[in-house]
């Protein structure tokens, strides 16, 4: 999906340590390693990036204990003149908001690298990293600081984004949000699919600013006013690189009781970690599958 404005990407150094409540336990976790596959067309130095993201993603999930899993399914449907073909989609999202990463120590391997190489055979590679870290869970969240959140669709059909002069004919998503508290709402986007800078903010946003919503009114993104006069453009991925005609992506919802300056581009870990030193939140998700426009 992309928004027909462009916001410049913030240049930004996430710290190590973050301070919080010290009534929250400490979870020390030692040697905690990942091998990473990838194949030629991936660079050593991007594959390392993948590993780290995986690794913190990992060493969360491990502090968490059982994994908390939530699940959401689509029906999509196709219908012709000899049948109609129906499968669904269900998607898992790990709850790894309120596992936060205090501390994370490399582990140096024998050659003074704290990413190793390896080769597999057959034109596959693995990028391996191992480190120490100490995590922190969070409390739990106040049921009653909740919204709802609703798509005007969950399927889009849409040309691919490197076919530049037909894109302007996509479809447009359109949000509808509706909170229990008086809250500031931001939206993101999530690309699965994508290897680095995944989760991207799409509200607020530079023409669409106020991002306040008041309990028990129902609002609408992009907004209905003439100022911030945007959509919000679904395209389907770039088609060179993307070998199936179908991609599954998510918005997220976050809701925060303070007004948080959020970044407009995360990895997936990163927006945890973000996610972690908000005192009081609520995130929800919901999927919509992108099928490739071919006429």
């Amino acid at each position: 999906m992309k928004k027909l404005f462009n916001i410049k990407p913030l240049l930004f150094i996430l710290p190590s340590i973050f301070f919080i409540s010290s009534s929250v336990v400490a979870i020390p976790l030692k040697n905690v390693e990942v091998a990473e596959p990838y194949g030629r067309g991936t660079s050593f130095e991007k594959a390392c990036i993948i590993a780290k993201d995986r690794l913190f993603d990992k060493a969360r999930r491990m502090a968490a204990g059982e994994e908390t899993m939530s699940a959401e399914s689509t029906q999509v449907c196709e219908f012709t003149e000899e049948q109609s073909r129906c499968k669904l989609i269900t998607n898992s999202f790990r709850s790894i908001g309120r596992i936060i990463i205090v501390d994370y120590e490399p582990i140096i391997y024998p050659d003074g690298t704290d990413c190793k190489f390896a080769s597999l055979g057959n034109n596959i590679f693995e990028a391996q990293r191992k480190g120490n870290f100490i995590l922190k869970k969070l409390p739990k969240q106040s049921p009653n600081f909740n919204f709802t959140v609703s798509m005007n669709k969950n399927e889009f059909i849409s040309y691919p984004e490197n076919l530049i002069k037909n894109v302007k004919s996509n479809d447009s998503l359109n949000i509808s949000i509706e909170t229990m508290q008086d809250m500031y709402v931001s939206i993101f986007q999530w690309s699965p699919y994508e290897d680095t800078l995944t989760v991207n903010k799409i509200f607020p946003n530079k023409v669409d600013l106020d991002n306040f919503f008041k309990q028990n009114i129902k609002y609408s993104i992009p907004t209905s006013n003439k100022i911030a006069n945007y959509r919000l453009r679904v395209d389907f991925p770039n088609e060179e690189f993307m070998m199936q005609d179908e991609v599954v992506e998510l918005i997220m919802v976050i809701g925060t009781v303070e007004k948080i300056n959020f970044l407009n581009d995360y990895t997936y870990s990163e927006f945890g970690e973000m996610l972690g030193v908000i005192e009081q939140f609520k995130k929800k998700e919901k999927s919509y599958l992108i099928r490739k426009r071919k006429n």
